[in-house]
């Protein structure tokens, strides 16, 4: 973080009995991973910063940096650590597998939902593990910031009906989900940035591609370049960004301006979800391609969490094994979360149907 002090005259400071602490101002110069018109910037970063603006009366300034400008989508832990960037606002999955907790923080296949993520994440356990993952391990302070509901399952030129179909097929994912399916089905995952995977499917160097919500996709114009459209998105049922920025400075800001910024960061994180939802919605209601959606049925469905869980535990034990109990400590919550969650939550009513109408 580099942070501007605005001097302000000492007679003025006495004149209106202000402390210097009162005169600061931080400007926070953050990197994220999208243009500004996309969601990620449009409905999570830019609010979330609006929100910083009015909570401490002006005080404190999120410049948001479209994704590129800082630093690369996928380096922006590695840019707030070097100090490139002052703040960062990204996802955990595109820190890879390497430490297998990032594959699970807040997003794991087959796992917590749109109901569900949002109760986990602020009162079972899942922000606590995350703040302190990062401070342990990467000399950074966390906090959750957005949630965004579940993802298309893919945009394909081959009919996925089974986890067979998967053998060999070339699939644009990432992270956990990339080691599922190749290590469960045979697979051929592949890592291409968002911008090119047009082009990817339309030259048919990609069999199918998952890359987002369907607001995302279809603004991308990915029914454009493949005749599927596969769903539920059970790779992604849900997903999380998060706010890091240098552990050492995060502590050195006022405690009411640590506060507020965490305020900011909640009301961003439970209105996100709210209005990517109607966003997608909206724009499978205006839908007119001629594309033929498919429905994945429950036995993919369940094969797939089999696949997940199993991957996961062979993770965590493997990380364990390395000194590293985050992955092991995340998997266990998660998974005993959502066991909790399905197991009781059927008393609920919830406006849905199983396929899009």
């Amino acid at each position: 973080m580099k942070h501007t002090l605005k001097a302000v005259a000492a007679a003025s400071v006495l004149a209106f009995g202000a402390s210097a602490a009162d005169a600061q101002e931080y400007v926070f110069k953050t990197a994220t991973i999208a243009p500004m018109t996309e969601v990620y910037n449009e409905d999570l970063a830019i609010p979330f910063a609006n929100y910083v603006d009015v909570l401490t009366d002006g005080k404190v300034k999120f410049e948001i940096f479209e994704g590129g400008v800082l630093a690369p989508i996928f380096k922006i832990f590695e840019a707030v650590q070097d100090g490139v960037a002052d703040a960062g606002i990204s996802t955990p999955i595109f820190l890879g597998t390497k430490d297998p907790y990032n594959a699970m923080a807040l997003a794991f296949p087959t796992g917590l939902g749109t109901d569900s993520l949002i109760p986990w994440i602020y009162f079972g356990g899942g922000g606590e593990l995350l703040t302190e993952h990062r401070r342990e391990t990467m000399n950074l302070h966390s906090i959750p910031l957005g949630v965004g509901p579940s993802e298309i399952f893919a945009h394909s030129h081959k009919k996925i009906t089974k986890v067979e179909d998967l053998k060999d097929a070339k699939y644009r994912t990432l992270g956990n989900w990339a080691a599922v399916v190749e290590e469960a089905f045979g697979a051929s995952p592949t890592v291409f940035p968002g911008g090119e995977v047009y082009g990817a499917l339309e030259k048919k160097q990609l069999d199918l591609a998952e890359y987002s919500m369907p607001s995302q996709n279809f603004a991308l114009g990915f029914p454009e370049v493949a005749p599927y459209i596969i769903y539920p998105g059970i790779h992604a049922p849900a997903w999380g960004f998060e706010l890091i920025m240098q552990k050492d400075r995060w502590d050195a800001l006022p405690e009411d301006i640590r506060k507020k910024i965490e305020i900011a960061a909640k009301l961003t994180t439970w209105e996100t979800m709210a209005r990517i939802q109607l966003k997608d919605m909206k724009t499978l209601a205006e839908f007119k391609g001629d594309n033929e959606f498919i429905v994945l049925d429950e036995t993919f469905k369940e094969k797939s969490r089999v696949a997940a869980r199993a991957w996961g535990e062979k993770a965590a034990a493997a990380a364990k094994a390395d000194g590293n109990d985050f992955a092991e400590r995340a998997f266990k919550s998660i998974t005993e979360f959502q066991d909790f969650w399905r197991a009781h939550s059927g008393y609920m009513v919830v406006d849905h149907t199983d396929r899009i109408e």
